[in-house]
């Protein structure tokens, strides 16, 4: 079946249902281009305009991640958005049947989390992540389809890509109701990981689901937890093959691996771990990780009542991290960031933003941050005061401490 709009573009067949709307292959004429269309069925004229709205505050988005918007209109029944296609399918269509390893699946969320961080600075927010919202290109990126309309709490934000955690690992096209129901299905998808790192995986997806991360808290696990397996992987080979690897591909020879025994390695790595732990637990009970040479054994020490930080080890092994009940207190250090000794830098205003926006603008300008959450007059998850203040210079890598609202006290 072929239907054609405004003499430009033609439908050709109907490739996915979708909440409100059908996506349907297509052709643009004048440009001589395959493209995908999103189409809605309406007759309310006000309705259709408050869409087309809707469509063009999101359509100067241009993130790789998302199908970009190339054109809106409306019809007397429905209105249409073309988007820009890409070789392959709707993921959903491949869910049961992909190939990804949990690795993969880590990577392919963790690059979906930093597209929705980017969008927020655009103003976009609150958009599905659910599998049967993404487009798997050829080239194996996942794209959000629909980022127009919001999702369900469960399908956006940090819940959202939690969730779709659980349904790239257990290829399954349905979420359960409660996270005990998932825990079995995710532990028998994790078996070929490292047990260090599925305890990790699996203790963050739970605190996920009851909203004790935030997204950007939720970012900074999965990325040391995709470069910490990098590193355990390496360790897993002979030390022969590794060798060669490393002569093969010098480019990625590490100097301090070749001259420092296997035993060292492990600990560096368990540190690395650890530092993803202490990011992950921002609330909840307490948890205990003791990476080293005698792993699991916990610890008898307790921290103030008053307040609770996380601290990344700095102490080579048997580093313990203890996470004590307490007041929301959280500070984040960035794995990867490198103080620069003598380099300043200007202290953004933080003030305003939201929770998750806030703490990504610390890190792009190069320091680490910490934030409180207490009860405010501002909206629920809004930053109402900041020290040092806003366009301040600091030397790079200072910590930069920030207050959250938790809303008006009820």
């Amino acid at each position: 079946m072929e239907k054609s709009i405004n003499q430009r573009y033609v439908l050709t067949e109907p490739i996915l249902p979708m909440l409100s709307g059908v996506l349907y292959s297509g052709k643009d004429l004048a440009l001589r281009r395959d493209v995908v269309f999103f189409v809605a069925e309406s007759t309310d004229e006000a309705a259709k305009e408050a869409y087309i709205r809707k469509l063009r505050e999101v359509a100067p988005l241009s993130d790789n991640r998302f199908l970009h918007i190339l054109d809106v209109g409306m019809e007397p029944n429905y209105i249409f958005a073309v988007l820009k296609t890409f070789d392959g399918k709707p993921f959903i269509q491949e869910l049961t049947n992909h190939r990804f390893t949990p690795e993969e699946a880590v990577s392919k969320v963790l690059e979906l989390g930093k597209g929705l961080m980017d969008a927020l600075e655009e103003g976009v927010s609150g958009c599905s992540v659910h599998a049967a919202n993404l487009w798997l290109s050829d080239d194996g990126q996942l794209k959000i389809i629909n980022y127009w309309e919001k999702g369900t709490h469960a399908q956006r934000g940090a819940q959202g890509l939690g969730c779709l955690l659980y349904q790239i690992l257990t290829r399954s096209e349905s979420v359960p109701v409660s996270f005990d129901a998932m825990e079995h299905r995710l532990r028998a998808a994790l078996e070929a990981i490292p047990r260090v790192e599925q305890e990790l995986l699996v203790a963050t997806l739970r605190r996920v689901w009851n909203d004790q991360e935030t997204l950007a808290s939720l970012m900074l696990v999965l990325q040391s937890l995709r470069q910490d397996t990098a590193v355990l992987q390496d360790m897993s080979l002979p030390a022969r093959s590794r060798q060669d690897g490393e002569k093969k591909e010098p480019q990625i020879t590490c100097e301090e691996e070749e001259e420092a025994p296997p035993r060292r390695s492990l600990r560096r790595a368990g540190r690395k771990l650890l530092v993803g732990t202490a990011i992950a637990c921002l609330g909840g009970a307490a948890a205990f990780v003791w990476l080293g040479k005698d792993e699991g054994k916990p610890s008898g020490k307790s921290a103030s009542p008053a307040q609770t930080e996380h601290h990344a080890p700095v102490q080579p092994p048997h580093q313990i991290y203890e996470k004590p009940a307490g007041p929301t207190v959280v500070e984040i250090n960035d794995p990867n960031q490198k103080q620069a000794e003598g380099e300043n830098v200007t202290v953004p205003n933080l003030i305003g933003l939201q929770n998750d926006t806030a703490g990504k603008q610390a890190m792009a300008a190069g320091l680490r941050f910490r934030f409180f959450m207490e009860v405010d007059e501002r909206e629920e998850g809004t930053v109402f005061k900041q020290e040092p203040e806003a366009h301040t210079q600091v030397p790079k890598g200072t910590q930069v401490t920030y207050w959250v609202s938790k809303g008006k006290q009820q």
